[in-house]
């Protein structure tokens, strides 16, 4: 069995071009003998005839003496031109053979400037396509494997680069591959790749969801973290504004709000719980301090009081982290529901980091996922063998990923801080940019020693100051990590987490709650800082 470089055990599911490479890589790992190695995704860079040249070679294959094979693959159809055999990309075609001798020179040539002397020969893969017999072409044919030999193609490269003695010049082929060339797996490139697939695998509440028919008009989603809640919303919000609908989404965390607002139809209205309620309060109360605490409470009374005697206006109405609404403030939206409206109930008691009054929709059409499509698996693994969840979490992601790192602090400050740095140095170190992680707290700020930190390991902090401005927006630092609670990050995420400031002697709902969010806030990785004790509450839970 070949070996490959980088493996491809991280992410293995894509779409296109991409996967008919992965399909062969998997195909020659399983097929080429061993002592073969096969390098994927080769960036090269080079000046011919002083002209900055970039490109891309599939895959190359080494032997034990470091002889090396680099092999284009062309899925899906190609045609040949005047003996050219060319490929069309949206409305450009590029000639294959131009291709092939520019990657073979290219890789030529730095071999030659690296001072290393070893045969280089180069083939065509074209596992879809069937080159005709009258087919005229520049490339030699005994160096394209179309489909009618695709099944044989280990065999076939073995003989333009056959079996030879272990060689030492192996050793300064791979290190020029894996040191000089781009072989290693960019974290943004496959962090990009994940968001897209990631994506289109989480359509499936929104897809199916706007089907369902429902007498009540009222329809219940219980879906775990990571399931496409935030995929379905937007749906639901854009199609209504396209049907001069009046719609509304509210819910409880204000980022998440934000968040929405950005993506969403300007023609629909979107607030969290009690932005929604200042907005009405303000209006009759001009010069609000918000940085008074009861200023919230205040503006909340005033609401429920007021929707108990305006008129229904809404003909969809969208509750996101209904987990976290009280009963009095889910009636007092329901008042601004014309009849016949529609009623969209999305939640994950999972989530629910408060002590809130179960809600009940007796009539309602309700949904059930327990499909997580954004974390790592190993890290949906570890949720489920903590016994976080109330059921066990389906991993659905394409990334295998890894379990979470552990760093345990003694609780005191200056260890919190010295091995939550440790904890950012070591996603620095495996690629992460300082924006792609997100340092989040399971404490609230009243008993954080993390939210009110200007630096954590020598990088200024982005975090809320715990202030509003005159037009009540949240107050921010201006750094370039960011700090948040759990509490406040629920309904986001980022490719990496930090979940800080774990101090807990049992695992009550609510800690489980917390857990839960911060691991399922990372789409590539995740870190937990925590303290002696709560590690052994985890360890003790695992052997449970």
């Amino acid at each position: 069995m070949a070996q490959l470089i980088p493996d491809l055990s991280p992410f293995s599911a894509t779409s296109g071009g991409y996967w008919r490479e992965i399909d062969v890589l998997q195909h020659l790992k399983r097929t080429l003998p061993d002592g073969y190695e096969v390098f994927h995704s080769v960036d090269w860079h080079s000046l011919s005839s002083g002209r900055d040249c970039h490109g891309e070679i599939d895959l190359v294959v080494m032997n034990q003496a470091g002889a090396l094979l680099l092999v284009e693959v062309k899925a899906g159809d190609v045609c040949v031109r005047d003996g050219a055999v060319c490929k069309t990309y949206g409305q450009h075609t590029r000639q294959v053979d131009v291709q092939l001798k520019v990657q073979y020179g290219a890789m030529r040539g730095l071999l030659q400037k690296a001072g290393i002397e070893t045969p280089v020969v180069n083939c065509l893969v074209l596992p879809d396509f069937k080159i005709g017999q009258a087919d005229i072409v520049a490339i030699p044919r005994e160096r394209i494997f179309d489909a009618d030999c695709y099944e044989y193609l280990a065999s076939s490269l073995l003989q333009l680069l056959p079996q030879q003695n272990p060689d030492t010049k192996a050793d300064r082929v791979r290190a020029f591959l894996t040191n000089h060339l781009g072989v290693a797996q960019d974290v943004s490139v496959l962090h990009g790749q994940l968001v897209s697939t990631t994506r289109t695998l989480a359509d499936g509440l929104a897809t199916w969801v706007p089907r369902l028919q429902a007498p009540s008009n009222i329809y219940r989603i219980q879906a775990t973290a990571g399931s496409g809640k935030t995929q379905l919303a937007l749906k639901l919000l854009n199609d209504a504004a396209s049907d001069g609908l009046q719609a509304l989404y509210t819910c409880f965390n204000r980022p998440l709000a934000d968040h929405i607002a950005r993506l969403a139809s300007p023609r629909v209205e979107v607030f969290n719980f009690h932005a929604l309620c200042i907005d009405l309060y303000a209006r009759a109360n001009a010069d609000l301090d918000f940085n008074d605490p009861d200023v919230f409470n205040a503006a909340s009374a005033a609401f429920i009081h007021a929707t108990s005697q305006t008129q229904p206006r809404l003909d969809v109405l969208l509750i996101d982290e209904a987990q976290d609404f009280e009963l009095g403030w889910v009636e007092a939206l329901l008042n601004l529901l014309k009849p016949g409206g529609r009623l969209y109930v999305l939640e994950d008691a999972d989530q629910c980091l408060y002590p809130r009054e179960a809600l009940d929709f007796p009539e309602a059409v309700s949904l059930t996922c327990h499909d997580n499509f954004r974390s790592p698996r190993q890290v949906c693994q570890t949720i489920n063998a903590f016994g976080l969840a109330s059921h066990p979490i389906r991993a659905r992601s394409p990334f295998d990923g890894e379990g979470p790192a552990f760093y345990e602090y003694d609780g005191s400050s200056d260890d919190l801080l010295r091995q939550t740095g440790q904890a950012l140095n070591d996603l620095l170190q495996r690629g992460f940019a300082i924006e792609d992680i997100a340092l989040l707290s399971a404490q609230g700020r009243k008993h954080s020693q993390l939210l009110n930190r200007n630096l954590i390991a020598t990088h200024p902090t982005r975090r809320f100051t715990g202030s509003f401005d005159a037009n009540g927006d949240p107050c921010w630092t201006d750094g370039e990590l960011l700090l948040e609670s759990v509490y406040r990050f629920k309904g986001q995420s980022a490719p990496a987490v930090i979940l800080s400031e774990v101090a807990l002697d049992q695992l009550t709902p609510q800690e489980r709650a917390k857990l839960f969010v911060g691991m399922t806030r990372a789409r590539m990785a995740v870190s937990l800082v925590l303290t002696h004790q709560a590690a052994a509450v985890l360890a003790k839970a695992l052997d449970g």
